[in-house]
């Protein structure tokens, strides 16, 4: 819900997203690694987390450990770039149309910047949602 909010923010005249500086996505994306990976842990327990990173078939952990190490720390710098970027872009746009045509478009502009608030919000939400997910997964052997 922050998100959200935080994203329509810079639908009001005069006021800027809060998620147009780097540093909000980044706190809310340290957040939801931090909490993923704290449910992994408390789901399947320290052993049974790290096994997780270790793939499916015995051979191959080493080589997956690696790769699964290196994807889950990228996973809050995607979800930063994400949002930071879309939400930045979505103003630059609109600030670049206002100042070409200042009268009716910027209200068709307001409407789609609300839009893709409304989107990546749902995009941050759905992507936590399936880290956390896949990280409280049992898996069957």
């Amino acid at each position: 819900m922050f998100i959200l909010f935080s994203n329509l923010l810079g639908v009001i005249p005069t006021f800027e997203s809060p998620t147009m500086a780097p540093a909000v996505p980044l706190g809310i994306a340290v957040a939801t690694f931090l909490y993923y990976n704290g449910a992994g842990i408390k789901a399947q327990g320290i052993v049974g987390h790290i096994k997780h990173f270790m793939g499916p078939v015995w051979w191959l952990a080493p080589f997956m450990f690696g790769i699964e190490i290196i994807s889950h720390l990228i996973r809050p710098v995607s979800l930063t770039i994400r949002l930071f970027a879309n939400m930045l872009a979505g103003e630059q746009v609109t600030i670049a149309f206002m100042n070409l045509i200042p009268i009716g478009a910027p209200a068709i502009l307001m409407g789609l910047h609300t839009f893709v608030s409304f989107l990546q919000a749902f995009i941050f939400m759905i992507l936590s949602m399936a880290y956390v997910g896949m990280a409280v997964a049992h898996e069957d052997h």
